[in-house]
């Protein structure tokens, strides 16, 4: 990625140079995944028939390029053919910032350009300015496409649910802070895209385009003009149910994933040495608050949990006694660690009902 933005640097950088009486300013970003192999998405650039930028591939964005004010003709020609696949005419002012994108996917979504003004007025001291593109053509209808962004706890930022393919916000002033978002579905119980927590310094303005199609390029973040962010895995469904204890007649767990929170919860049945019934409940919540104010440490695919003694008919939480350590091995396989004291004993839980995400 670092040779293809050092090209996009030094081909605008050259643009902007032929350019002397420029006007305007204009990003140009390539987030049309309307083929399966990123070689495949390549694409030249032309202005008023005349190619200014070739090889631009999926997901790649320019910095700003100076163009003189006035109409522009722009043509996304795929490499190796000479028919354009998206042509639009816009109209550049003086002293605007504009970023245009191509967007679409060719099936579910209309390949388009789009142009978008920039306001890179400095934002108060302390202060970030965010806006956030929903450019991923997953589905073909507005109401399938539609999401939610949501904190690492699951709650709404700004608002932000039922938000629809091709819906930009505008620009959110936030504290310069490191942010931990995600994109989910309406209610926050699928996590479509989870980047990795991102740090955004005082005076940052930045665009962060949602991207992918899932069924030829994978959904992600796309954060102008910074780079593409790096991503988890997504939290989902797919450890939920209930897991007996293989070789251990009668005794097993419940696991139950909190994909908005990237939390683990569950119930642990199992016997004394008299026999007698013994329950604990688990939690992988980074806070002992009630409500839990941290919540996290489920990826996915692993989580240590907090293992607490339970007791009373609504499985109140005790003082907690332990730790559990759960692999997801597959939708059928969980290997634990149970830590008690000194005691330190393995286990594989072989699921026993269906789960949304996996056949049992």
């Amino acid at each position: 990625m670092l040779l293809r933005g050092m090209f996009l640097t030094t081909a605008a950088a050259m643009l902007s140079s032929q350019l002397a009486s420029a006007d305007a300013r204009v990003t140009v970003a390539h987030f049309a995944p309307f083929a399966d192999e990123i070689a495949d998405t390549s694409v030249s650039v032309a202005l008023n028939g005349a190619v200014a930028l070739e090889n631009v591939l999926f997901t790649d964005f320019t910095p700003y390029i100076d163009l003189p004010a006035g109409e522009y003709v722009v043509d996304i020609i795929p490499t190796g053919t000479m028919t354009p696949a998206i042509t639009n005419t816009f109209t550049l002012e003086d002293g605007m910032d504009y970023t245009v994108y191509a967007a679409g996917n060719g099936s579910l979504q209309d390949l388009e350009l789009v142009a978008l003004v920039d306001d890179n007025t400095p934002p108060a001291m302390g202060m970030v300015k965010v806006r956030i593109v929903h450019a991923a053509p997953f589905a073909s209808t507005p109401e399938a496409t539609e999401v939610s962004i949501r904190t690492a706890g699951g709650d709404l930022v700004a608002g932000l649910q039922g938000v629809p393919y091709g819906a930009a916000t505008g620009y959110l002033e936030l504290p310069a802070d490191t942010y931990d978002l995600k994109v989910a579905s309406n209610n926050g119980q699928v996590n479509y895209i989870d980047p990795l927590p991102v740090e955004l310094a005082s005076g940052t303005i930045a665009t962060l385009f949602a991207v992918g199609d899932i069924a030829m390029q994978d959904l992600g973040i796309v954060a102008t003009p910074i780079a593409e962010l790096p991503l988890r895995t997504p939290v989902d469904n797919s450890a939920n149910g209930a897991f007996k204890l293989d070789g251990f007649d009668g005794q097993g767990f419940f696991a139950v994933p909190i994909p908005a929170e990237n939390r683990l919860v569950g119930s642990w049945y199992t016997y004394t040495s008299e026999g007698a019934p013994l329950w604990f409940t688990f939690d992988s919540c980074l806070s002992d608050t009630e409500g839990c104010s941290t919540p996290g440490a489920f990826d996915g695919m692993s989580a240590l949990t907090t293992l607490y003694l339970s007791e009373g008919g609504d499985m109140q939480k005790t003082e907690p006694v332990g730790t559990i350590m759960f692999d997801v091995v597959s939708c059928d396989l969980i290997e634990t660690t149970v830590t008690v004291g000194d005691s330190v004993t393995m286990y594989d839980g072989v699921r026993i009902t269906p789960s949304a995400f996996c056949a049992p």
